[in-house]
């Protein structure tokens, strides 16, 4: 199995006293795998922020700890893997793409001592936790957001892989465009539908170019490792993005307009100690709108794109969502 694998552990000294290293599973030692979506660590995104997370849990915690991150390759390669750490020393398996999430409900039953996080999931379980957020809401601010930023023009949603939170990410993007501006047109494309598509810069890159030459003014790119890609296309286009998933604000300076910000790594450390704690409890746990969870930073990089009057429409947006009141 074609793997990257990489170890973090908890408090070093600590660790070594203990023997919390590599190898069978130790009663005295926590061991977190955790199985990456395509792109892997560097992503600049979902990967990172879950990655962020377990080096907080690592260093905070005051629990002897080993974490270990695999980045599968294909989608097989993910079931491999997932498979061989819940036969092996894992006590907590976070999954980084619902892509397996009918698989992992499958080990779950099998294996029911190990705590199971699914990120972007839907389903819970005794010791299933899905973890999710309002991805309709979340597009919705960013329609919001990029319509007060350009009032005028067309916008676009490019997404890597298509599925479910995309889909409803480039639904809620539309509907917060057309809020503001209901005469725009929304285009919406994605990479592909396989593992693969969020690695697949280079078709990433060209549908970035198309949909700026055919008139898009903004695009929300969901792309994942290509997000970098679509920032670099708005540039050489003197056109706008916002980024998904961490601040990107930095990627392209003065070209993104702003990022939707999932704070995952706050979301998968809190689990985690509750994990080792012997607090877990399965089922499923939605990040709230409201939540300072979710957030779409302002810095130097971006200041001078989004003006106090598109803040003031993106947090009465938000104000509207927590409260129910947007159809």
């Amino acid at each position: 199995m074609s793997t990257i694998t990489k170890v973090i552990f908890v408090s070093f000294a600590a660790a070594a006293l203990i023997g919390c290293g590599r190898g069978a599973r130790d009663a005295e030692c926590f061991d977190v795998a955790v199985v990456m979506d395509a792109g892997g660590l560097g992503d600049k995104g979902k990967n990172d922020m879950v990655w962020r997370g377990c080096q907080r849990f690592a260093e905070e915690s005051g629990v002897a700890a080993r974490v270990s991150s695999y980045e599968p390759v294909t989608e097989a390669e993910g079931r491999a893997y997932l498979s061989e750490a819940s036969d092996g020393d894992a006590d907590v398996i976070i999954v980084a793409a619902p892509i397996w999430e009918d698989y992992v409900h499958g080990l779950a039953r099998e294996y029911p001592d190990i705590v199971y996080v699914v990120v972007d999931g839907e389903r819970g379980a005794p010791n299933v936790k899905a973890l999710s957020f309002p991805a309709g809401d979340g597009g919705y601010l960013m329609g919001v957001a990029a319509a007060a930023a350009v009032p005028a023009g067309n916008y676009a949603f490019l997404g890597g892989r298509k599925d479910a939170p995309t889909e409803k990410l480039a639904a809620g993007y539309r509907r917060g465009i057309m809020s503001e501006n209901p005469s725009s047109s929304v285009a919406v494309v994605y990479a592909g539908d396989d593992f693969a598509a969020p690695v697949a810069r280079g078709r990433v890159r060209a549908l970035a170019g198309e949909l700026f030459d055919d008139g898009a003014a903004v695009i929300f790119a969901a792309a994942g490792l290509a997000n970098a890609d679509v920032a670099a296309v708005a540039k050489e286009r003197d056109k706008l993005v916002i980024g998904y998933e961490s601040n990107q604000n930095y990627l392209e300076p003065g070209y993104v307009i702003t990022s939707l910000n999932i704070r995952w790594d706050n979301v998968v450390f809190e689990e985690l100690r509750k994990a080792a704690s012997g607090d877990f409890k399965g089922g499923e746990r939605e990040i709230s709108i409201a939540s300072e969870h979710i957030s779409y930073p302002i810095d130097d990089n971006n200041r001078s794109l989004i003006p106090a009057e598109a803040v003031r429409k993106i947090e009465a947006a938000r104000q509207r969502l927590a409260a129910g009141t947007v159809g």
